[in-house]
């Protein structure tokens, strides 16, 4: 009989938050989160509280993490099978620090790194940000930093001239919501509706100039690729069914009512969840794969991803795209 246990810690402030480890009972595959409970899990949940993995025979433990670059770390030493990360991320992991990781799914096909400012802002672009002398508040570690320098120039300005405010990722929200900065780098879909209350916003993103990586999916380590394929296809093919149910489906109360039910410390209020859902419409897909299953990536956003990664020195000269991802483990039709 499949068993599941599912292992999470409390969520702090999103911005920042740290999340409580567990000894997991054995599993068939354990996944690393790169969290805890928030929007973009909620299949994960919804699935369990449907009994979907249980149903198709895979034993799935999760675990909450600390962001993508530690996600893709820990799956890389192969204490975990599968995590949740920044794709970009995991593939700069897999370039400069030859980890063993490759993205094994998409979750958000667009890069989903931007700037909000506030709503009554005058301002549209990073040029206009500069141009006015705008403070940006970001961290050091932010995921969005490599990118920042080829978006504003993109854009048409000097990222060197950018008033940028770097502060630890604790204070980077309220350093924002405060006013002492006039503008934050982040991923706006995600936090503009947590900002709502104290300083409704808006967001541009670096996809409008063609900054164009892949944004949060799944990756695996490569010894679990080869060792568990018919798992991690199991498990591939439940999440993609619970995806399909929430996000083709549009049915996002039941997805909050499954992940505060499952998971009620994390304090989400559905307000919150509910427009964040509503701004992610814009990430699921790319030109490429519209009308392509979930999960599916397309060898050309890989391209034009790897291109990226080149200009801003993360990947060799001479990277393929095909070395970062896989579609191989995806089941074939999941919407």
């Amino acid at each position: 009989m499949a068993v599941r246990k599912l292992v999470l810690g409390l969520a702090g402030a999103v911005v920042g938050a740290s999340a409580l480890f567990a000894t997991p009972a054995q599993a068939d595959l354990k996944m690393r989160l790169e969290w805890s409970p928030i929007v973009i899990h909620t299949w994960y949940f919804l699935a369990e509280a449907k009994g979907w993995y249980k149903e198709e025979g895979v034993n799935v433990t999760f675990e909450p993490g600390n962001g993508s670059v530690h996600t893709t770390q820990v799956v890389a030493a192969g204490s975990h099978d599968i995590g949740q990360a920044g794709q970009a991320t995991a593939s700069i992991g897999r370039a400069k620090d030859k980890l063993p990781v490759k993205s094994i799914g998409a979750l958000i096909r667009k890069n989903e790194m931007g700037i909000l400012v506030p709503r009554d802002s005058p301002h549209k672009s990073p040029k206009d940000l500069v141009d006015n002398n705008v403070k940006i508040v970001t961290s050091p570690g932010s995921f969005e930093i490599p990118f920042l320098e080829p978006w504003f120039r993109l854009a048409g300005t000097d990222f060197k001239k950018a008033n940028m405010v770097y502060v630890d990722t604790k204070l980077k929200g309220s350093t924002y919501l405060s006013g002492e900065a006039g503008a934050i780098s982040t991923s706006p879909a995600f936090f503009r509706a947590q900002f709502e209350d104290k300083r409704p916003s808006k967001f541009f993103l670096m996809s409008d100039v063609g900054v164009d990586v892949p944004g949060t999916g799944i990756i695996a380590n490569e010894t679990a690729i080869r060792e568990k394929a018919d798992e991690i296809r199991k498990f591939l093919k439940v999440t993609y069914r619970a995806f399909d149910y929430i996000v083709g489906g549009k049915r996002y109360d039941e997805a909050y009512d499954a992940i505060t039910k499952q998971r009620p410390e994390a304090k989400i209020p559905k307000d919150v969840m509910l427009a964040q859902f509503k701004d992610h419409e814009i990430l699921w897909h790319t030109d490429a794969t519209k009308g392509k299953p979930w999960g599916y990536m397309a060898p050309e956003d890989w391209e034009k991803a790897i291109k990226v990664l080149k200009d801003i020195g993360s990947v060799p000269a001479d990277a393929k795209a095909a070395d970062f991802f896989t579609n191989g483990l995806l089941p074939a039709v999941t919407n």
